[in-house]
């Protein structure tokens, strides 16, 4: 790609994000898109399909980089020997979390579009495929922990589900509202206290 090429690219890409942002994916307008970005409709269909393409551009990397961050952190609690799972469990899960809103903060644009811009795009059950990641791992520590709080009904599939779909929605509310990230660290922080707390009730340790 040479000099040229790499700029037009780079307007497309700021003014697809900045319409996306203004407007929300459905509402936004490629002919807009590109009058801001100085190109022809040609030009742009020299790099992406549709809008569509445009945004999955804009949003894909990050997305898919928490989302294989988070099956890794995941896959590695895994595998750690069951009587260390228990003992590191509140631990493990709080640099996590931290881990976490660190990548999110660190591509705050992207997430933007995904949480408050991306009906009508491939990504807006974004939050739900996290939660059934979470879901299903933490059926697994259940079980294979020989806790009971599952065969006791203290918790059941259905009710994880519930609990992990408002914790993420929970997270997310700090980009939905664009929160300064020292703040968001505070309120992240309350976050975690108060489903510690709930979990601690549930698994009895």
């Amino acid at each position: 790609m040479n000099k040229g090429d790499f700029s037009t690219l780079q307007s497309i890409m700021i003014e697809g994000k900045r319409e996306f942002l203004d407007k929300g994916f459905n509402d936004s307008s490629l002919r807009r898109i590109v009058k801001r970005a100085g190109v022809t409709t040609g030009a742009f269909y020299g790099y992406y399909s549709d809008k569509k393409a445009l945004f999955n551009a804009l949003v894909f990397p990050a997305v898919d980089g928490l989302k294989t961050m988070f099956l890794s952190v995941q896959e590695t609690f895994d595998q750690l020997p069951e009587t260390e799972k228990v003992d590191k469990l509140y631990d493990y899960t709080s640099d996590e979390i931290r881990a976490f809103v660190d990548y999110i903060y660190d591509h705050f644009d992207a997430f933007k579009l995904l949480i408050s811009c991306s009906d009508g795009t491939d990504f807006s059950e974004f939050i739900h495929e996290l939660v059934e990641i979470e879901v299903s791992y933490t059926i697994r520590f259940i079980e294979s922990s020989g806790n009971d709080a599952l065969a006791s009904k203290r918790v059941t599939p259905d009710l994880l589900h519930i609990i992990s779909s408002a914790f993420f929605s929970a997270v997310f509310e700090v980009v939905k509202h664009e929160m300064p990230k020292r703040d968001a660290d505070v309120y992240i922080n309350s976050l975690k206290t108060f489903f510690m707390a709930g979990w601690q009730k549930i698994l009895n340790y």
